[in-house]
């Protein structure tokens, strides 16, 4: 039972990094703005909580959860953050714990800059059809 949790656990860890790493470029997307904005909320929030997990507990907070988990399981527990795992099992390379904190960062920042971008053209539209609706609202009203 509790190895089954383990793996449901890393198995979302893993889909939530790649869908934040793979939907960045949704924050661009001018057709689909619902969701641009739900990307946006995920992302953000995505960003913050592996920050301050990582300010708290020294590595991200589910990485921390699977541990105990698969411990409970009997199984033999890696120390290993969840990236390093991840990226030996797919690569055959294991990165340094700084080298995925600095790339997480800047993943961070990625985001952010994204996020403020398609907030403010999400902003323009409807600034400039305000100004237009109200030249055309005081142009009527000038005009019998």
């Amino acid at each position: 039972m509790f190895a089954l949790l383990a793996a449901t656990i890393d198995a979302f860890h893993a889909l939530a990094m790649v869908l934040w790493i793979v939907g960045l470029p949704l924050l661009f997307a001018r057709k689909h703005p619902r969701l641009r904005r739900a990307f946006a909320a995920y992302a953000i929030a995505f960003a913050l909580l592996s920050q301050l997990s990582r300010f708290v507990l020294g590595e991200c907070f589910l990485t921390t959860l699977v541990r105990s988990v698969w411990a409970h399981a009997g199984a033999v527990t890696n120390d290993e953050w969840f990236t390093v795992r991840a990226s030996k099992a797919i690569f055959g390379v294991a990165p340094s714990h700084r080298a995925v904190s600095i790339v997480s960062e800047l993943l961070v920042v990625a985001t952010a800059a994204s996020v403020f971008v398609s907030l403010r053209r999400d902003r323009r539209p409807t600034q400039a059809l305000r100004a237009e609706m109200g030249k055309t609202v005081e142009g009527a009203s000038s005009h019998p």
